[in-house]
């Protein structure tokens, strides 16, 4: 069991995360943001290019890992928050490129848990951008590799199904509520 009141919402790129979490922003919860698109968006900010920025993938994913460890340092435990991805997202991507976790993100990885984590299923629609220029098929394996990355951590994923913003919603909030009592 946990001793934090955080919650992950996570799934392969382009399944509604980020919208979903816009949603619960604006019923007033605690929301964090991707580390990976932070990183990214300063990368570019600064007038890197994606390519250079992504150039070297297992240090890109190292660094994103650090980021979410200051992250989560910096966070009071007693808060109930929502977190666009977890320290266990980085196991999936890492095992994704076949990269070797060094004993360091090994560590962060085994000393983070989260009270519920959320896995979102892929949408039907698959749509790109400037930071998320994977395809299908990516979308998809790494789906199941954070269903097996969280599971291994002993933080069994609530799958959330395709079934529209509202309803993935109430699915989130009712978890959330069954959880307080």
């Amino acid at each position: 069991m946990t001793n934090n009141n955080w919650y992950v919402i996570t799934g392969g790129p382009s399944v509604g995360k980020t919208s979903l979490l816009s949603e619960l922003a604006k019923l007033g919860y605690d929301v964090v943001p991707e580390a990976a698109r932070t990183v990214i968006d300063e990368g570019l900010e600064h007038g890197m290019s994606l390519s250079t920025i992504r150039a070297d993938e297992k240090k890109f994913q190292e660094e994103v890992a650090v980021r979410k460890q200051h992250i989560e340092a910096a966070r009071d435990p007693k808060r109930l928050t929502f977190f666009d991805r977890g320290m266990q997202d980085t196991v999936a991507y890492m095992q994704y490129y076949d990269f070797v976790i060094n004993p360091e993100i090994e560590k962060m990885m085994k000393t983070s848990s989260y009270k519920k984590v959320f896995l979102l299923e892929p949408l039907a629609a698959y749509k790109a951008d400037y930071a998320r220029t994977e395809d299908k098929t990516f979308m998809k394996e790494v789906h199941d590799l954070l269903l097996e990355a969280y599971t291994n951590a002993g933080m069994n994923p609530i799958l959330v199904p395709d079934i529209g913003i509202k309803e993935r919603l109430k699915i989130i909030l009712n978890e959330i509520n069954s959880t307080d009592q």
